[in-house]
């Protein structure tokens, strides 16, 4: 599902982000503290932290026909998972489980197989985000664009044949790491004492495939959209730059508002399959992508609750003529409950 040709850009890609990521734990390592200003962060990570949580993943996508502004949306049965984490130091780990009692709701989206690996990395100096996601059923989100007699108590239009499959990565370089503390708001690692911010720049890479049976624009109106748009399978491989700002509020000491805004450019090869084979193309756009990201936290020494919204979009031309885009998202929204406990491996081993 992925283009071939084009992998190019996921290997240059991981070249960077290798490199990248080694510069920046070596960096870390060498000054670990001593770059901290601490009238506006304090270090916690050497106390055990426990939570549990409850996350909703999501990855969604929509084809835009730019001259009539006619767009079709589709997205997965999405699930709301429960879980427990830890965290120590430099190590997390998170594991949540889906209830099928909690998501019983089939008969209405449609079923949806999915395996859905997303991860970030939070060290003092850079920001990684990673995922790899793969989703086998979805529906049409926007019914109504196209059933004028469609009410939400009916079924939404299924489609169990789309399939698509992602992996991509970024790394955020964080300028002001003295003040700003990134892991604060998100991780909980830290305590952001005073309000700061920083600058961010960094650069990412995505490989995307989206396949179906037929056209991903319904039969009932496919006479509506340019035939360009009339594609079953489209794959995409961007590499790119971005920069952007981030900002956390203290309020009341310990409550956080934090926004991070990141907009970025790439180079994006695509290549698209029609039903009629005979009609396949190929080419380079240069394409967009926004990442966006929220937290509201309280965090204290002994205890920690919040909520976390994280966005990649994407959107691209579908073709040299512009007629249509595709704009595609993926991120998560995490709502979680956690305490922290003073923890010494060398108490415990009688060091």
């Amino acid at each position: 599902m992925f283009p071939c040709k084009n992998i190019k850009y996921a290997v240059w890609g991981l070249i960077l982000l290798i490199i990248l990521l080694q510069q920046g734990f070596a960096q870390d390592s060498l000054h670990g503290r001593k770059e901290i200003d601490s009238i506006y962060i304090t270090d916690i990570s050497d106390k055990l932290a426990l939570r549990i949580y409850g996350i909703n993943k999501f990855n969604k996508f929509s084809i835009r026909d730019n001259d009539l502004e006619h767009e079709i949306q589709y997205a997965p049965n999405n699930n709301l998972n429960i879980g427990i984490g830890v965290n120590y130091k430099w190590f997390g780990l998170g594991v949540a489980i889906n209830f099928p009692f909690i998501n019983n709701d089939d008969p209405k989206y449609g079923s949806t197989k999915r395996f859905d690996g997303q991860t970030n990395i939070y060290s003092r100096k850079f920001v990684i985000d990673f995922y790899l996601q793969y989703y086998k059923g979805f529906f049409i989100e926007n019914p109504t664009t196209f059933r004028d007699n469609w009410a939400d108590s009916l079924p939404y239009p299924q489609r169990p044949d789309i399939i698509t499959t992602s992996l991509g990565a970024s790394y955020v370089y964080v300028f002001n790491h003295r003040k700003y503390s990134a892991k604060a708001a998100f991780v909980q690692t830290d305590l952001q004492r005073k309000s700061a911010g920083s600058f961010l720049l960094g650069g990412y890479f995505s490989l995307m495939g989206i396949t179906g049976d037929s056209s991903f624009i319904p039969a009932e109106i496919q006479g509506q959209y340019n035939p360009e748009l009339l594609f079953k399978e489209l794959s995409v491989a961007s590499i790119g730059i971005a920069f952007g700002y981030s900002h956390t509020f203290v309020l009341w000491k310990s409550y956080y508002l934090s926004f991070t805004f990141i907009p970025g450019i790439a180079s994006q090869g695509y290549s698209l399959a029609f039903e009629n084979q005979t009609d396949n193309k190929s080419g380079s756009v240069w394409a967009g992508k926004f990442l966006a990201r929220t937290a509201f936290v309280y965090n204290s020494n002994k205890s920690f609750v919040g909520l976390t919204l994280s966005n990649d979009s994407f959107s691209s031309d579908t073709n040299r003529s512009r007629a249509g885009s595709l704009n595609y998202y993926v991120g998560s929204i995490r709502f979680f409950y956690g305490r922290r406990f003073d923890f010494s491996w060398n108490k415990k081993k009688g060091l």
